[in-house]
């Protein structure tokens, strides 16, 4: 079979360097992008609904920028002050690098390990008596907090932000001979 129609179920990259269009002149085929999903932030109000005090918090942990976005936006909309001693634990360096664009960067509050979830427990261990809070989409990372109650330290963890689909007319996708999905959120986006 051969493939002429490709569906990639992100956005359009914003510059011509992308490699996909590398592939397109390279194999003579037609790329196209339509995000299947698509983030957005709770109110006020639903967040309000879950009884999650943010300044009872010492730290927070950010598994992606969608998660510093959505509850940064949440503490202005709630004027709430973040503390300046306040820590940060990143899954990655990118994550910890993004935190600048809302507060002080100092290397002595944000840490950050090479993306894996199982690489931040020695740093939970290390800062045990923090009170941690977790931003999260509509999903909760069982791992993570498997990891805290194992260890006895305090934590808490709140939707900021959610994942849902992106709406798209009945056989959209027809055309395509392959499409490339890159979250399982995608893939339930398809079947719904």
């Amino acid at each position: 079979m051969k493939v002429s129609k490709i569906l990639v179920s992100q956005p359009k990259p914003t510059t011509e360097k992308s490699p996909y269009f590398d592939i397109a002149e390279k194999h003579k085929v037609q790329i196209d992008f339509h995000s299947f999903i698509k983030v957005e932030g709770l109110t006020a109000k639903e967040f309000r609904q879950q009884k999650v005090s943010i300044p009872g918090h010492t730290a927070i942990v950010f598994l992606s920028r969608h998660a510093i976005d959505y509850f940064f936006t949440l503490c202005k909309d709630l004027r709430v002050t973040i503390p300046d001693d306040m820590k940060y634990f990143c899954l990655s360096e990118t994550i910890s690098l993004y935190i600048q664009k809302y507060v002080q960067y100092r290397k002595r509050k944000v840490f950050s390990v090479n993306g894996h979830i199982k690489d931040l427990e020695p740093l939970f261990v290390k800062h045990k008596n923090e009170r941690y809070f977790v931003p999260t989409a509509n999903s909760q990372n069982e791992e993570l907090i498997s990891m805290f109650e194992a260890h006895g330290i305090a934590h808490s963890h709140a939707e900021m932000y959610r994942t849902v689909s992106n709406d798209f007319e009945p056989g959209f996708i027809d055309p395509y001979d392959m499409i490339i999905f890159f979250s399982p959120y995608g893939i339930d986006s398809l079947k719904k």
